[in-house]
């Protein structure tokens, strides 16, 4: 008898894990896709729109039809609630029972945890969707057409997508250099890490002092250890009584995992992360999968302000095949494979030039650790973000050398 497998979530994780496990598995098992979104947004270049250098159209892809003709059944609904003892999930559009479980749902914003943090409140953008990049391009742009201002790009505490602002203020940068009024406007990054390139695991060897000097060749003036009180119009205010007065911000929150994970015993953590084995299975719910950022990954070192530990879209891929193929190797009997052995590999753009990483494994102490900085890399983004989308809509192979 056939299997039925529920993927949730169409971004990195989801789409991939679908794809991988049509591959494995017969025609005599479905895979149904659930997700919020119809399309596929490329986010890694959602800062390059907010610059005004990409059009939201290069870097979407719509997922359903291209699911539906692999043979993966796709459904638009959010999930408003898991029931793992009853094999179930319920969304806006009903109710959804399956064998097995993939989560992919990505984050929940948590713009709550700091009054005004808000974009609906209209003092600070943020990076996490086309509206939300096209909405920060045009109000960026005003201001520069003004021609000075005040810049603050910055992670609230208990953020761990960390890397947009750096990439922001950099591009920012260039953007004013290029236009030649970079010394009307004042750009600052403020973090929750307790020093610059810490990004939620301990830092990437030199890293941290390759960014000091990116940033004061760049004159970009910078704050860590920060935890945002208040929001208000004219700018932010911290818990050490620090102020910062801003023209136009771009801030990064922290995230929860999915609130239809919350309250049930043994699925996921307080802040809806699912919990999960080396195999990426839940623990309590063999058949239930945690796909990129809906796994729980606890940061390897407490910091004086809370960091989450990020996970990258190569990551991610990674993640979904891995619980892909150990579904199916629970179905036909054969043997798992690991799913947690996190390797990472990074670009970060600056508009004139980027940053590479590579990490094995993520977290340190590690085995291998590769950073360089050179417009190779900004030209390596700039063509991993091209064959990507082209072999989402062609079917080209896959080409794993990360963003």
């Amino acid at each position: 008898m056939g299997k039925r497998i529920i993927v949730l979530g169409s971004s990195f994780g989801g789409y991939h894990a679908a794809l991988a496990l049509r591959k494995l598995l017969g025609r005599e098992h479905s895979i149904h896709v659930i997700s919020s979104e119809e399309v596929f947004t490329f986010i890694p270049s959602l800062p390059w729109v907010v610059m005004g250098w990409r059009d939201p159209a290069a870097i979407q892809f719509p997922v359903a039809g291209k699911l539906r003709r692999k043979g993966i059944e796709f459904t638009q609904d959010t999930i408003v609630k898991a029931d793992p003892e009853r094999n179930r999930v319920t969304g806006g559009k009903g109710e959804y029972e399956y064998d097995y479980l993939v989560a992919a749902t990505g984050a929940e914003l948590d713009f709550a945890a700091v009054p005004g943090l808000s974009p609906g409140e209209g003092h600070v953008h943020s990076i996490f969707s086309v509206k939300q990049a096209v909405a920060a391009r045009d109000a960026l742009a005003r201001l520069v057409e003004r021609g000075s201002g005040e810049l603050v790009f910055g992670n609230a505490q208990g953020a761990s997508c960390l890397g947009p602002v750096y990439e922001l203020a950099m591009m920012t940068d260039t953007l004013l250099r290029r236009k030649r009024i970079r010394d009307k406007f004042r750009i600052t990054l403020f973090t929750n890490e307790p020093c610059l390139g810490h990004f939620g695991v301990g830092g990437f060897g030199s890293i941290s002092r390759m960014l000091e000097d990116e940033f004061a060749d760049r004159d970009i003036k910078w704050r860590v250890n920060s935890r945002i009180e208040a929001v208000t119009p004219d700018g932010f205010h911290f818990d050490d009584g620090a102020a910062l007065q801003s023209d136009f911000s771009m801030i990064v929150p922290a995230f929860y995992g999915s609130h239809a994970y919350m309250g049930v015993e043994g699925l996921s953590n307080p802040r809806g992360f699912i919990l999960a084995d080396g195999r990426l299975a839940n623990p309590k719910y063999r058949n239930v999968y945690a796909v990129g950022v809906a796994l729980a990954i606890a940061p390897p070192e407490a910091t004086p302000v809370p960091t989450g530990v990020p996970k990258t879209g190569q990551m991610t891929e990674a993640m979904a095949r891995a619980a892909a193929w150990n579904i199916a190797a629970d179905i036909n009997g054969t043997d798992k494979i690991s799913g947690k052995d996190f390797d990472v590999v990074c670009i970060a753009d600056a508009g004139d030039t980027g940053f590479y990483l590579s990490a094995s494994p993520l977290l340190p102490p590690r085995n291998r650790l590769v950073h360089r900085k050179g417009k190779g890399a900004h030209f390596m983004k700039l063509a991993f973000e091209k064959y990507y989308m082209a072999s989402l809509r062609h079917g080209l192979p896959p080409l794993d050398f990360g963003w």
